[in-house]
């Protein structure tokens, strides 16, 4: 398998780590514009592959040209969102970006399963889609992968358990609107909602919420390594067949046409195969309901 990593800050570079310790890779590419931290990435990387003892092909680079036959191109370019800036203005500073990367891409891959990492995503791979410049099941954006382990990460702390005791599930927006979906989310196979309490609930579901600002807090950086960690398991999914969450287009599913939403899915180096069919229950389905209309993601008839 051949992967292209577009950004080669503290995500990109992570990515490209987890994959040569996962061993889930023949080449990376790593490409950015900046070429001092090119150099030291080659320098970094090229010698943990050394370390190793492992055959993988890296080149770090600016030039899009090496990026020919990637299955797989995961976009974590952009920039951070600055003091007195607006959600909006950083969403086009990004769109601006990320457009230009997949254009360049155009020239030399046709159609790959292109990942964004890059915030705010969903709404940026609304962007992606109404370009049309890849097809619409091959292009989709991690972030329900690294909510859903730091749900499962707060649970764990709570029960005192292994991670594997847990199965937790989450649908929704990569921002304070995102579903953890309770009902379906268990315990050693016991519903989360029978064994705590509403509260003990509610404050996990406030540290999930937050646990991306607590990283910058006291990092003075965004979160890198538990969502290269989460993007990696994405990539390896494509193999186990998983369902994961992530953002995909719709069109039609909880009513939603033709825009990027979180949900449940199935991936191939073709894009994503299937999505899971999950009864939300009543307060479930309100939240998820409250949420579409606050981002206009329901047609009005």
């Amino acid at each position: 398998m051949k992967i292209t990593i577009i950004g080669a800050g503290n995500v990109g570079v992570s990515i490209a780590y987890s994959l040569i310790l996962r061993q889930t890779v023949k080449e990376i590419i790593l490409i950015d514009r900046n070429p001092d931290l090119l150099f030291a990435r080659d320098l970094e990387l090229g010698q943990s592959i050394a370390a190793l003892n492992l055959d993988i092909k890296l080149v770090c680079t600016s030039e899009y040209k090496y990026c020919e036959n990637s299955d797989i191109v995961v976009f974590c370019a952009g920039a951070r969102r600055q003091d007195g800036q607006s959600r909006d203005e950083l969403l086009q500073i990004n769109t601006n970006i990320m457009l230009e990367c997949a254009r360049n891409l155009k020239r030399y891959v046709d159609d790959p399963l292109f990942v964004v990492l890059t915030n705010p995503v969903d709404f940026l791979l609304n962007k992606l889609y109404e370009c049309q410049i890849f097809s619409p099941k091959k292009i989709i954006a991690m972030a329900g992968a690294l909510d859903n382990a730091r749900f499962k990460y707060e649970l764990a702390k709570k029960f005192n358990c292994k991670t594997s005791d847990l199965d937790t599930k989450l649908i929704g927006f990569h921002n304070d609107d995102m579903l953890l979906l309770k009902s379906h989310s268990t315990y050693k196979n016991k519903k989360i909602t029978d064994l705590l309490s509403k509260d003990e609930i509610d404050d996990i579901e406030n540290e999930v919420k937050t646990g991306g600002a607590k990283v910058i807090k006291y990092l003075k950086t965004s979160a890198y390594l538990a969502p290269a960690a989460a993007c990696v398991r994405m990539i390896e999914a494509i193999r186990s067949g998983e369902f994961l969450a992530m953002s995909v287009v719709l069109h039609g599913e909880f009513g939603v046409h033709n825009k990027a939403f979180g949900v449940l899915a199935r991936l191939s180096l073709q894009g994503v195969l299937e999505l899971a069919n999950l009864e939300l229950d009543e307060n479930e389905t309100f939240k998820l309901q409250e949420s579409l209309k606050k981002y206009n993601y329901l047609e009005t008839k």
